[in-house]
């Protein structure tokens, strides 16, 4: 409806916005303040590429100028094009465009969340191609539920026995080689190492004691043996600096035979000091945890592993088990497809590569075990997670 069409007799409230008794003047200031919009907008743009491509601002603080000339660019648009202002007229265009706002925020956040969430869950393009082929005429799958599980565990046991007295490591944690992942009470074994020190401190003292009198032996017996040839009365004193000498010898030696084994044990005590420290052995993650603050851990090869560590996550083991009947048709190399409770709208795949004897006893039946081979880059697989399983057959 034109200005033309509409009755005399309103009042200038019951006229919408945008429709207006425009005179001459009123046209050119509105052209204006276009001009004057289109002239501040260009600028405005104008920076925001000279500050982006520039070096003469400082660089963490270009992101912060850009968002600020961008809202300054929306309040141009507003203010100068929409005639968004403070004034009556203009509520009802600010609720359209703030809802307007809304409506499309909703609609592209919803889209990212769920374009994410299908990108998340779903098996990859490739994956699901290759899952489409294995289906084909003239192949069926085995079904079986199995256990993930590592590919080359670590276990980490103790070397001496004695009370946890810290815990640094815990299940899923990244750790590195060397690094300590508990501490057994060092207290006794620190007793052992400061006795085998005072043991060793006097007996060392007493060898150098020893060296000096083997020396001093010596060399009397070397001047008496030069002199040999002399008359007899200076054979008495040969044969008394020789009986000297070799009892210097032996002195000596039984001192030095009593440090070595001193040191011996020194190594020893300070050997089982260092093992109260328990670290891993290799760079990778801690799988299991099997010790608790204040807990007695003993040395012995039926003693459980204090932990497990995993050197490679990205590619896991699963071990699972078939019926008889079946692992005649199952062989390595078949592919496998399975997913686990924690992703269950995620497929993922593996192939068969090793197939045993159970150790299992079943009364009812008897079963084979099945070792299954899967990428996990990802590392979304744990070990000790259920998995379903497919395995295809020809």
């Amino acid at each position: 409806m034109s200005y033309s069409d509409l009755p005399n007799d309103l009042h200038p409230t019951d006229i919408a916005p945008g429709v207006q008794r425009l005179d001459g003047a009123e046209i050119a200031e509105g052209i204006r303040n276009y001009l004057i919009g289109l002239a501040l907008a260009t600028l405005l743009t104008i920076v925001s590429f000279y500050i982006s491509g520039t070096t003469l601002v400082w660089g963490p603080s270009i992101p912060v100028a850009l968002v600020v000339l961008a809202i300054a660019q929306m309040g141009i648009h507003l203010v100068f094009f929409l005639h968004i202002t403070t004034g009556p007229d203009s509520v009802n265009n600010v609720m359209a465009l703030a809802f307007g706002v809304l409506i499309v925020l909703l609609i592209l956040g919803g889209s990212l969340w769920i374009m994410a969430n299908m990108n998340y869950n779903l098996a990859p393009m490739n994956q699901m191609m290759q899952m489409q082929l294995e289906a084909g005429p003239g192949m069926r799958a085995v079904t079986a539920r199995g256990v993930i599980a590592p590919t080359a565990p670590t276990p980490v046991g103790a070397r001496v026995s004695g009370v946890i007295q810290a815990l640094h490591c815990d299940a899923n944690m990244q750790v590195k080689a060397g690094q300590v992942c508990a501490k057994i009470d060092p207290r006794p074994y620190q007793i052992v190492v400061d006795q085998r020190r005072a043991d060793l401190a006097p007996a060392e003292a007493r060898l150098e004691k020893d060296k000096g009198i083997l020396a001093q032996a010596k060399a009397a017996f070397e001047s008496h043996a030069a002199v040999a040839k002399r008359p007899a009365i200076f054979r008495k004193a040969i044969d008394k600096s020789r009986k000297a000498f070799e009892r210097a010898q032996t002195q000596t030696k039984r001192d030095e035979t009593r440090v070595a084994e001193l040191q011996a044990a020194l190594h020893a005590a300070e050997t089982n000091l260092s093992y109260t420290d328990i670290v891993s052995p290799v760079d990778g993650t801690v799988v299991s945890r099997n010790l608790e603050m204040g807990q007695t851990v003993a040395v012995g090869s039926e003693a459980p592993p204090l932990f497990v560590i995993a050197a490679d996550l990205t590619l896991t083991r699963i071990d699972a088990i078939i019926s008889a009947k079946d692992s005649g048709e199952v062989k390595p190399g078949d592919k496998v497809t399975f997913t686990v409770e924690a992703f269950p709208n995620r497929t993922f795949s593996g192939a068969v590569t090793q197939i045993r004897p159970s150790r299992q006893i079943d009364e009812h039946a008897s079963t084979t075990d099945v070792v299954i081979s899967a990428p996990n880059p990802d590392r979304l697989l744990k070990p000790g997670m259920a998995a379903t399983i497919r395995i295809v057959i020809e």
